[in-house]
């Protein structure tokens, strides 16, 4: 795991496109609605799901920063910790939904806690932040998580 810690930014862009490709994939898998729409309204669906993961990703790295904004050296294990989580908790939503052929509250939770849990397992341990920091970002891990289920 320390070894994917020491990539460059070129590596994290991708590590970060991988991530926003699986939360776009689960979003469209989830959709039932996207295999009867015209062809322009799958391209605009698409569209939308691409702007909110990159904005979703981009919000929740933002936020993060902002509560270790004392600290810098830990800028690129964020990123890989954010992209980890998310993709832990995307692929277990398609393969759900794959399987069951919808979603619901239980499934969604259960995929959140497992993603949601890594990121912040991931952060507690690999993370050279203070301890109030990291009970900051582990309290910020839960709220995002909250916010996903609604």
């Amino acid at each position: 795991m320390k070894n994917l810690y020491k990539i460059d930014k070129l590596s994290a862009l991708g590590v970060i496109l991988i991530s926003i490709f699986m939360e776009v994939i689960q979003m469209i898998v989830s959709d039932p609605d996207v295999a009867n729409m015209p062809q322009m309204g799958k391209w605009l669906k698409l569209l939308i799901y691409v702007v909110g993961s990159v904005l979703s990703f981009a919000i929740g790295y933002w936020v993060f920063t902002l509560l270790l904004r004392n600290n810098d050296n830990y800028k690129l294990k964020l990123i890989v910790n954010i992209a980890i989580g998310l993709t832990i908790d995307a692929l277990l939503i398609i393969i759900v939904v794959l399987i069951a052929g919808k979603t619901d509250i239980w499934a969604n939770g259960i995929a959140g806690v497992i993603g949601f849990g890594a990121l912040a397992a991931l952060n507690w341990r690999f993370l050279e932040v203070s301890q109030s920091d990291k009970i900051k970002i582990s309290v910020l891990t839960a709220i995002w998580f909250i916010l996903t289920l609604v």
